[in-house]
């Protein structure tokens, strides 16, 4: 793997985000300006789709506006709203989050100064989704989402551990480098959903195609000829 100086960052950026503009995924806690949802969605999203996720998110949400209010409801009854996210550890991970906020955060909200990672369940994606979102950080929401579309930009292999290698990283970090870097973080988790799927990605049309590495040889061997834009960059990782 070489270094990320031809990853065409300015016209990533711009193209995502126009498709994002017309294409985004709606879903309620991208609206909320509440901290405590906002939380326990990233929470109850872990492994779990966002359709399914959204069912038990709408909710909890109308019952419980702060940590303090859930922690007035018997353990037996959460454990039953969360049941449908599935997974057995699931509900219980979730209390025990929920404990802590009832704790830590029963009269006031995270501050950028706080370790966000001490709250059970919250991992570097998460952390970083909502230090971006409540605290404007410029994080990337790095999971294998965004370290695939990267991989097929560069030309690189993909692995599932490909999120963890130092130069997917700082291709990563230097791409939500933005004022936008909210909107580019969910225009890349929905473009990755819905265009860049981990199986049969949607190369015709995508308008990333000029700019990538994995599209321009799928479309080559489609249409039997070159697809416009830079040299193929056939590094491996």
């Amino acid at each position: 793997m070489n270094g990320d100086n031809r990853f065409p960052y300015p016209a990533v950026r711009r193209k995502l985000l126009k498709w994002f503009k017309a294409n985004a995924r709606s879903y309620p806690w991208r609206t909320t300006s509440n901290w405590f949802h906002l939380l326990m969605a990233e929470m109850m999203l872990r492994r779990t789709r966002a359709n399914q996720a959204a069912r038990v998110y709408v909710q909890f949400t109308q019952q419980f506006e702060t940590p303090a209010d859930s922690a007035k409801v018997e353990s037996t009854v959460l454990l039953k709203m969360f049941e449908p996210l599935g997974l057995a550890w699931r509900g219980r991970q979730l209390l025990q989050t929920l404990d802590f906020l009832s704790d830590s955060y029963a009269k006031r909200r995270p501050e950028p100064s706080d370790d966000l990672f001490a709250i059970p369940g919250v991992g570097d994606y998460s952390n970083a989704m909502l230090r971006n979102r409540l605290f404007n950080e410029r994080l990337p929401a790095l999971d294998s989402n965004m370290a695939r579309l990267i991989c097929r930009i560069e030309g690189w292999s993909y692995s599932a551990e490909a999120r963890r290698k130092r130069q997917i990283i700082e291709v990563a970090h230097k791409l939500v480098q933005i004022k936008a870097s909210r909107e580019l973080n969910l225009a890349i988790l929905d473009f990755s959903a819905l265009v860049c799927k981990p199986v049969h990605p949607v190369c015709v049309g995508c308008p990333l195609a000029s700019h990538c590495s994995y599209g321009r040889k799928r479309l080559n061997r489609i249409s039997g000829h070159r697809v416009r834009g830079s040299p193929v960059n056939s590094a491996r990782m």
